[in-house]
């Protein structure tokens, strides 16, 4: 049996590669991003998105209690994700603590790399305009 059988009922099998997480909300959706430490030119992805609907509860205007369940509740199985994710992720931080002075260096460097991307692919869209 898996230490993680949500993330196992995602489909999220190399739970070990995982080095970080993201919930974002849009809409009445949340949308968890898992990231994957992978080696270079792996042809895996680096990332995987998972979507979840907000469970919409009718409330009965016939119903004698005023009370309303919260618009707002995350899915179940989003939660039992997130607490797996904290769980993994605590665990593979005692193992294997991070320097902050890295992290921070290693994020920059991911950016500037995103961004020079970016950059080199609004430039081509330009040139592409002039032709």
């Amino acid at each position: 049996m898996s230490d993680y059988p949500t993330l196992d009922q995602m489909g999220v099998k190399s739970v070990e590669n995982v080095v970080k997480y993201s919930l974002r909300q849009e809409g009445d959706t949340d949308v968890l991003k898992i990231y994957y430490k992978r080696p270079k030119g792996s042809f895996l992805s680096r990332s995987k998105k998972f979507t979840f609907v907000r469970p919409n509860r009718v409330v009965s205007a016939y119903s004698s209690t005023s009370e309303r369940d919260n618009p707002n509740k995350l899915s179940p199985m989003l939660l039992d994700a997130l607490r797996e994710l904290k769980k993994l992720l605590s665990e593979t931080e005692e193992q294997n603590p991070v320097d902050p002075k890295e992290k921070f260096l290693a994020d920059l460097d991911h950016l500037e790399r995103v961004m020079n991307a970016k950059i080199n692919e609004i430039r081509q869209q330009i040139q592409d305009l002039e032709k």
